[in-house]
């Protein structure tokens, strides 16, 4: 697997992941038969498994505009060529961002010397 196709993966599992826990919690919401807050089982378990859908697509809309925008040259790019994150923190908290094909780290302000 090439370094764009594991940078590819790395955005949208998250997507699926949610959308398939949404579907587990929507299965063990049904199979409680109790009700809860007023509400039916059946129909809790088809709320909570729409929201996961909603959110499972809002998340892979996102990652497809950022790759849009990688496409475009207007995303961070790593040396190799990869998306870079958003920016994150380390211990000594000093900002960097993470290379989402390789997985490489750069320390956000390294360039600027001093101050």
């Amino acid at each position: 697997m090439n370094r764009i196709s594991k940078m590819v993966l790395r955005m949208y599992v998250p997507a699926v992941v949610i959308t398939l826990g949404g579907l587990a919690t929507a299965e063990a919401v049904t199979r409680t038969e109790r009700v809860l807050v007023g509400i039916p089982p059946q129909r809790l378990a088809s709320l909570s498994f729409l929201l996961a859908i909603l959110l499972g697509t809002a998340w892979a809309l996102h990652s497809s505009w950022r790759l849009y925008r990688w496409a475009r040259g207007r995303e961070l790019r790593c040396a190799c060529g990869g998306m870079m994150s958003r920016v994150r923190y380390n211990r000594q908290r000093q900002k960097y961002r993470k290379c989402l094909a390789c997985g490489g780290k750069s320390l956000e302000g390294a360039h600027c010397a001093g101050g």
